[in-house]
């Protein structure tokens, strides 16, 4: 019986490796020096060959390959859309709200966030085309911005590596949507050049 029990064991396939986006928090802040705007992000769209727990890697210009046993920690637009939130919470000074109400007197944004394109190339890079869409509370009308813009980050071999470049992507990504955030908050300074 414990022969059975030990060849079975041998037979199972190993655990996969589970990989975050979400980069370990810094110490926070106070609270009350740390929230000075509220945002609403809604989830991250992504092409559905990439929404899955499998990490997805582009081989060549007509291929792609599925990791079975190198996954994310949660769906792949899941991912981006904790990592893209904690990320904008540091950049901007601010909390995401989800579906409760902003804290009293602190604006409140709402975001959009899709990937059109997201090609994660070991050896060479990732590279992600994101359109967003940011629009400030109701009580200022005619305050929202449509952005789109292409972040691209070298990457290693190994997975770790490529992991590592898609965290940059999304940081960059965070850098991108927090400057669109704060042309809102100061119209003459003219709009960043990846928005309309």
């Amino acid at each position: 019986m414990a022969g059975a029990a030990a060849l079975m064991g041998a037979c199972a396939s190993p655990e996969p490796t589970l990989h975050t986006l979400s980069l370990q928090a810094a110490a926070p802040a106070p609270e009350a020096a740390r929230i000075q705007r509220a945002f609403r992000l809604s989830g991250v769209h992504v092409p559905e060959r990439l929404d899955k727990p499998q990490i997805v890697l582009r081989t060549s210009d007509s291929q792609v390959q599925e990791l079975e046993q190198q996954r994310w920690a949660a769906p792949f637009g899941s991912e981006l859309r904790d990592a893209l939130s904690a990320e904008l919470a540091d950049a901007l000074s601010a909390v995401d709200v989800g579906g409760a109400a902003a804290p009293a007197g602190v604006p409140l944004y709402r975001i959009g966030a899709d990937v059109q394109r997201f090609d994660a190339r070991p050896a060479q890079e990732v590279s992600a085309l994101v359109t967003w869409r940011v629009s400030r509370d109701a009580a200022t009308p005619g305050s929202a911005l449509t952005c789109q813009t292409t972040l691209t980050e070298p990457a290693g071999r190994e997975v770790d590596a490529v992991v590592a470049a898609t965290q940059r992507v999304v940081r960059q990504w965070s850098q991108r949507i927090a400057e669109s955030v704060r042309s809102l908050e100061a119209p003459g300074k003219g709009l960043p050049a990846w928005c309309r």
